[in-house]
């Protein structure tokens, strides 16, 4: 339970961190009249409810993103990190979750959180990248997908970028099945949205990177089974 409540401290500054890049140097504020808030004003969860999900100097509504974040890093961290003390599981959820919210409601990606997530995952994975193989196997999927991209156009140049992290960062199982379900669950997605909305021109994918990270995290014992020993 502590390290939930810590998760959800954890996931209300990185969502401000990605909105607002000099939120590191700054207290925050209000979005509505850019009041300084106190700190019973910042308490996750708590400070939405007691508040009614408004402002107390302003009365405005505060963003219920923010408290839906807040309650997923809270179940995210009781649910993964509670049972491992693998410091990428923790970098891994403290960035994507923001990122993918950020792209849902912007459809891009803030390169300044691609650089402190990139800076976190070197201290994390640096004895892979003293690995020969791995720096070749990972050239050529970074070559791959940079590809991928100037061909088809089909996928945002941030979520290039992103994935480009993940085959450097990652080992190459991991990165696989990460990008196979990406797309297994992106496009299942995209099947049911038609049904309902025949003119869906533009998706955001880091939602879609994010579950599927958590989901090879959680069950990558199985899923390497299912995909890599034989049993398809």
């Amino acid at each position: 339970m502590v390290v939930a409540v810590l998760g959800s401290f954890i996931g209300s500054f990185m969502l401000c961190l990605t909105y607002y890049e000099g939120s590191l140097f700054r207290r925050s504020q209000c979005d509505s009249c850019h009041a300084e808030l106190s700190w019973y004003e910042l308490m996750p969860l708590v400070s939405f409810i007691i508040q009614n999900g408004r402002c107390r100097r302003c009365g405005n509504r505060i963003p219920v993103y923010i408290f839906l974040t807040e309650l997923l890093f809270f179940v995210l961290f009781f649910l993964f990190i509670s049972e491992s003390s693998s410091a990428l599981y923790a970098a891994c959820i403290s960035f994507l979750v923001p990122l993918a919210i950020y792209d849902i409601y912007h459809f891009k990606v803030p390169d300044h959180m691609l650089l402190l997530f990139a800076g976190v995952l070197l201290m994390i994975c640096f004895p892979l990248l003293l690995d020969s193989r791995h720096l070749i196997s990972s050239g050529m999927l970074i070559m791959l997908l940079h590809l991928f991209y100037l061909l088809t156009g089909s996928i945002g140049y941030g979520d290039i970028k992103l994935l480009s992290l993940f085959a450097l960062f990652l080992p190459l199982t991991y990165f696989l099945l990460i990008f196979m379900l990406t797309y297994f669950i992106g496009g299942m997605t995209v099947i049911c949205f038609l049904f309902y909305k025949h003119n869906l021109r533009k998706i955001p994918l880091i939602p879609f990177i994010t579950a599927s990270t958590l989901l090879v995290f959680k069950f990558y014992d199985e899923l390497y089974t299912i995909y890599f020993g034989g049993f398809l």
